[in-house]
């Protein structure tokens, strides 16, 4: 019988051995044992004994194994929202122990062709400025989790209706004609009207997803006013995987580039490329979004390089409007 006047004993809980968290961690977000073994450096069954231990601790199915596919039950993705969290505040608290006597470090990821023909350029006036600030970019054009990844910031091209609530819009994306002066030179063509631009090549990005099809030649022909029965190119198409291909093959004198605002700025304020028809820019519905980890963003090293690139943005090269 219990006696009211000693405090009742909590029931006692069941903990779970944490070592098996990491490769559970892994396989759920790879959806794959095989996958998730060679990240951690350890074999397949070893992940697998790892899911099948932390499966019998929790009571419940993590996985439904299907012959060549991995799929997360209910109970599952419930248990990994909470350990990616979970591992990811260990980590960055590891790391930042470790760090404390080293160089405060700022991480960022964005797409490939936004890091070489915007952001690695300006950074080397960063570094001359704050030299105690070590940066690290992942321009990998894959999706990172930054607060799972430790990763302090994401810089971003979507719909607005996409784009996270705390996101500080950077601008609005719009496309134009660019190319090299050389190549006018060298065609002796003359650009009084849109339709001119047929008479060169005319260099495209190929990838065949909503973003790419958003900035085409046809559509700003369209919006330019020239028929779709009259944009045959006479010199033809050239086309890439990647932006900065075709702005690169733009400033060699090889077509003309529908250019993508921020990209061409100092190009054209180089005079490495021109544009021959600035007024004719054509909003394609996106925008460029910085994003913060917020779990990182009042740190002094990331907010100084916060502050320092949004004024980057803010004092881009101007054009005649």
């Amino acid at each position: 019988m219990h006696n009211p006047l000693v405090p009742a004993r909590p029931p006692r809980r069941r903990p779970i051995a944490l070592a098996a968290l990491r490769g559970f961690e892994a396989a759920a977000r790879l959806l794959s044992f095989t996958r998730a073994a060679t990240e951690l450096n350890l074999t397949q069954s070893s992940v697998s004994r790892q899911v099948a231990a932390l499966e019998r601790q929790v009571g419940r199915k993590l996985f439904v194994r299907q012959t060549r596919a991995l799929a997360l039950t209910a109970a599952g993705a419930q248990l990994q929202s909470v350990v990616r969290q979970a591992l990811a505040a260990i980590d960055r608290t590891v790391d930042e122990i470790r760090g404390a006597a080293g160089a405060p470090r700022v991480a960022l990821t964005t797409y490939a062709s936004f890091a070489s023909l915007w952001l690695v350029p300006r950074l080397a006036a960063f570094q001359r400025a704050h030299p105690e600030i070590e940066i690290r970019i992942d321009a990998s054009d894959r999706f990172v989790d930054i607060e799972a990844a430790g990763v302090d910031f994401a810089l971003r091209r979507c719909l607005p209706r996409l784009a996270p609530e705390w996101a500080v819009e950077l601008l609005a994306e719009e496309i134009a004609p660019a190319l090299s002066p050389t190549l006018l030179e060298r065609g002796g063509v003359t650009l009084e009207v849109p339709a001119d631009l047929l008479r060169l090549p005319l260099l495209e990005v190929d990838d065949g997803t909503p973003v790419s099809s958003a900035s085409t030649w046809s559509r700003w022909f369209e919006f330019a006013g020239v028929p779709l029965e009259q944009q045959r190119p006479a010199a033809g198409k050239l086309y890439f995987t990647f932006i900065d291909q075709t702005v690169q093959a733009a400033v060699r004198g090889q077509g003309a580039v529908l250019g993508r605002q921020p990209f061409l700025d100092d190009l054209l304020a180089a005079g490495q490329l021109i544009a021959p028809f600035p007024q004719l820019r054509l909003r394609t519905g996106y925008a460029y979004y910085l994003i913060e980890n917020r779990e990182r963003r009042a740190l002094p090293h990331v907010v100084l390089f916060r502050d320092w690139l949004l004024d980057e943005f803010a004092r881009r090269p101007r054009r005649d409007t």
